[in-house]
C-alpha cells in the first residue's frame, strides 16, 4: 500500500476510534437516564399507596417536607424532561451507530476484504 491509502485507513480508523467511543458513552448515559426515569415512576407508585398527604423528599444530606401532591408533580416534571432527553440520546445513538456501520463498510472496501 502507498502512503496515501493508509493515512486513509489511519484516518477511518482513528474516525471508528471516537464514534465508538463516543457510541459507548451514549448508550452508558441512556441507561443511567432510564435508570432514573424508572426510580421516578417507582417512586410516584408508590406515594399512590400511601396514605398522608406530607411527605419526607430527601434533598441531599437532608429531608424537606412536602405536600405529596406537588412531589408527585416535581416527579411527573422530571420525568418529562427525562423522556426529552432519551429521545435526543436515542437519535444521537443512532447516528453514531450510522457513522461507526458506515465507517465499518468503508474500511472493508478500502482494504478489499
Amino acid at each position: 500500500m502507498s502512503s496515501q491509502p493508509q493515512d486513509i485507513v489511519k484516518e477511518m480508523a482513528n474516525s471508528l476510534r471516537n464514534s465508538r467511543s463516543q457510541l459507548d458513552m451514549t448508550l452508558a448515559q441512556l441507561e443511567q437516564l432510564q435508570r432514573q426515569k424508572k426510580i421516578a415512576k417507582l417512586t410516584e407508585k408508590e406515594l399512590g399507596n400511601y396514605g398522608n398527604e406530607q411527605v419526607w423528599r430527601s434533598c441531599g444530606k437532608m429531608f424537606i417536607r412536602q405536600e405529596k401532591q406537588a412531589y408527585t408533580a416535581d416527579l411527573n416534571h422530571d420525568e418529562r424532561i427525562l423522556d426529552e432527553q432519551i429521545k435526543a440520546l436515542e437519535q444521537k445513538r443512532h447516528y453514531l451507530q450510522t457513522t461507526v456501520d458506515n465507517t465499518v463498510e468503508s474500511l472493508r472496501r478500502v482494504i478489499g476484504n
